[in-house]
């Protein structure tokens, strides 16, 4: 099976000063529906089978405008593609969060240490993506793509390479990038194939 995993297009919360945006619904910028468009284009050349997608629009957009290069792929809202709930950090700026530098450093080394109020761990996102991927294994699709979020994606190479949150920042993932990775059912093992591709967003500059 190739699972192609897709961050969604950038949003006004994806520029500027740093903010956590968690489980706030927020709509794709325009330059956000362009990415999406050049993800779609990078990706009808895959016969893809299934397109999964967290419900927050960003995510869903993205989706759809990918869907559009694939008719007969069926689009499904996933619950385990949803992304970790900030609950009261959610819209807010980094620096009204973090009091000290110390605390801004430990979130760059140890995020899960912190406990967010109102919210969820990043232990909570693995557990869900544990379990996605026991439902994975077992479908008989060989193209899946999952169109979701950063902690998701993340969250994603941190399991199959059996890393704990501490381990967060060693990943980098850009809006409307393309990662893949592949599992072989004779063995249950997955090969990361590509990670934060975005050539298709260098496509005429």
């Amino acid at each position: 099976m190739h699972i192609h995993i897709v961050r969604h297009g950038l949003t006004e919360f994806n520029v500027g000063e740093p903010r956590f945006r968690g489980q706030l619904d927020i709509p794709l910028s325009e330059a956000g529906i362009q990415q999406a468009e050049a993800l779609a284009e990078a990706l009808k050349r895959i016969k893809i089978d299934k397109i999964y997608y967290s419900r927050l629009q960003r995510a869903k957009i993205t989706a759809e405008v990918i869907k559009k290069f694939h008719p007969t792929a069926q689009l499904i809202e996933e619950p385990f593609l949803l992304t970790l709930n900030f609950g009261d950090w959610q819209g807010r700026p980094h620096k009204e969060v973090f009091r000290t530098a110390e605390e801004r450093n430990l979130w760059y080394t140890n995020p899960n240490a912190f406990v967010i109020p109102n919210g969820e761990t990043f232990y909570e996102v693995l557990d869900r993506i544990h379990r996605l991927f026991i439902r994975l294994q077992n479908q008989s699709e060989k193209q899946i793509a999952l169109i979701t979020h950063r902690i998701v994606i993340i969250s994603i190479l941190l399991y199959i390479f059996k890393l704990d949150p501490s381990h967060f920042w060693d990943f980098h993932v850009d809006t409307a990038s393309i990662s893949q990775i592949d599992y072989n059912p004779k063995n249950g093992t997955f090969h990361l194939v590509k990670l934060n591709d975005i050539q298709h967003l260098k496509i005429g500059q």
